[in-house]
């Protein structure tokens, strides 16, 4: 009787664990349905990405946003900020949980390059475009100085370095300067062009006439280098050799032309060819500018 009783009590324990195990069981694959399987079938339709191409980010946001598309934004360098495309492409269509990608254009910072010990003149259609193109607002002061010539950037009000912002001041410093300049590059001008220049400056000049190749009042050197900074009221005369030209029938005395470019200090160089007219004669020249070493190249042919 005893045993009877211990073993009714025992199944009926199992009985209950074994309900237990069942509800729990059933808690958690309705658990999994809801969660995982349920939206798959119910919830996960087909859509169609719409065009947003040339739209700005908002709007393209909105439009994807109301036809219920997950998307995620890659911005590209660009001048246009608009929507450039969307990955996959307008018209495909896609599963609702699927995350698009959308290229947005935009205009990356900007550092800020120096400009201080430039001349303002040389560089001033590049300041204005630099300005023009990231919304600055330029202003420009001038300050008198004895250190520098006129015309030099010599205080900015952005760093070097620094990331440009639209709306943002760029307040440069100009020199002034009204006791020295720099003097003019003559080589290469005419006599009339010449003077206009020296009139304007205030120049002494010394004129040395040389019978050349080169054309009649021909300035071809100077004996100030071109943008040396010079004192006003200096009462230094600068030398100008200006060529006479030769007349058609003239044999130039070749040797006598090269002392005189090697007098003046030019560059030269001499190619000889051969010719069955007069040895030693010159038949072709050509005159190169150096400007990185500011200075004059003479290159002759001469018959041999």
């Amino acid at each position: 009787m005893f045993l009877f009783f211990e073993n009714t009590i025992t199944g009926d324990f199992m009985k209950l664990i074994l309900r237990l195990w069942l509800v729990t069981f059933g808690i958690i694959l309705v658990w999994v349905y809801f969660l995982f399987i349920s939206p798959k079938i119910f919830n996960n339709h087909i859509i169609t990405i719409p065009n947003v191409i040339n739209l700005s980010e908002e709007q393209a946001t909105k439009e994807l946003a109301r036809n219920k598309i997950k998307y995620q934004i890659t911005y590209v360098e660009s001048e246009k900020e608009l929507a450039m495309k969307t990955v996959p492409y307008a018209g495909t269509k896609i599963k609702s949980d699927y995350v698009i990608s959308l290229y947005v254009g935009k205009k990356m910072p900007i550092a800020y390059k120096s400009y201080l010990g430039r001349i303002y003149e040389d560089i001033a259609d590049e300041i204005e475009l630099m300005c023009n193109n990231y919304g600055l607002k330029l202003k420009v002061e001038y300050e008198e100085t004895d250190f520098t010539i006129a015309g030099v950037i010599i205080k900015e009000s952005l760093t070097d370095g620094s990331v440009l912002n639209q709306g943002d001041e760029l307040c440069l410093t100009i020199s002034s300067n009204h006791s020295t300049y720099m003097l003019p590059d003559f080589v290469g001008l005419s006599l009339s062009e010449a003077v206009k220049l020296i009139d304007e400056y205030h120049i002494k000049v010394n004129l040395t006439y040389i019978s050349t190749p080169v054309d009649e009042d021909i300035i071809i050197y100077q004996s100030t280098p071109a943008n040396t900074l010079i004192q006003k009221n200096n009462p230094y005369a600068l030398d100008l050799y200006v060529s006479k030209g030769v007349k058609d029938t003239t044999i130039i005395d070749v040797e006598t032309f090269i002392e005189v470019i090697a007098h003046l200090g030019y560059e030269l160089e001499v190619n000889y060819v051969n010719s069955n007219e007069l040895e030693n004669k010159l038949v072709a020249f050509q005159v190169q500018k150096l400007y990185d070493i500011n200075r004059v190249k003479y290159i002759l042919w001469i018959t041999k």
